[in-house]
Order: C-alpha cells, then sequence, then structure tokens
C-alpha cells in the first residue's frame, strides 16, 4: 500500500494555527493592558476610599439635628493638600425608620469617583420629632 500524498492541506493547517496563535495573542494584550490600566488607578481609589470613610465618620458623629439639615461645609468641599486634586459631597436623608439615617458620601478626582454608603443612628437623647 502506498502512502497518500497530501497536497495543499499544509498551507491550510498554517494559515489556521496562524489565525489561532493571533487571536490568543490579542485576547492575552487586552487582558494585561486592562490589567496595567487598574494597577494604575488603585492608589487613587485606595486615597478616594480612605478620604470618602474620614467624611463617612464625620458624618456619624452629627447629631439628629444637624444629619436634617447638613450644613454646607459637611455637604461638599475640596481637601487640603496632600489631597488636593479631591473633593467630596455628602448627603443625609431619613430613613424609614424613624431613628436611622442613609448617608451617602461621593469622594471625586480627575479620574474617577468612589461612592460610600452607610446608616446612621441617632441616639436616644439627641433625636428630634418631627
Amino acid at each position: 500500500m502506498l502512502p497518500r500524498v497530501r497536497h495543499g492541506f499544509v498551507l491550510l493547517e498554517a494559515v489556521v494555527a496562524l489565525l489561532v496563535i493571533g487571536l490568543v495573542s490579542a485576547a492575552a494584550l487586552d487582558l494585561v493592558s486592562s490589567h496595567l490600566r487598574a494597577a494604575a488607578r488603585q492608589p487613587a481609589l485606595l486615597t478616594a476610599a480612605a478620604l470618602a470613610q474620614d467624611r463617612l465618620a464625620t458624618l456619624q458623629l452629627l447629631s439628629d439635628e444637624e444629619l436634617r439639615r447638613l450644613p454646607d461645609s459637611l455637604a461638599r468641599g475640596d481637601f487640603p493638600a496632600p489631597f488636593a486634586g479631591y473633593r467630596w459631597r455628602a448627603a443625609a436623608t431619613r430613613s424609614r425608620e424613624e431613628s436611622f439615617y442613609d448617608i451617602q458620601v461621593d469622594v471625586e478626582w480627575n479620574a474617577g469617583r468612589y461612592t460610600l454608603a452607610s446608616v446612621a443612628s441617632v441616639p436616644l437623647g439627641q433625636r428630634v420629632t418631627r
């Protein structure tokens, strides 16, 4: 029995192999570039998270009256140096439960935004009834 000769299939197999390698390479490059973008954004995001936590802790210490009428100095502002590129906005709204407030703090910088939300309870002695 004589072996069969394959003509033309070698070139087709090479083209298919190059196509598969090209697709895998493009997917790998996209994955690496998205990882590099996330790594570059991480320090700013960590800073924004810490600043939002600081603002949230300040708001959680306020009385019922202060939370109902949040002063402008606590509702928005810019952070001092070395965080001069960051600014915040805060909002406190009364929750469905009478003694709780929903608090939200947004920290923004030129490349992004970070939002932190929590619920604050007002101590019994500080509650103002409507």
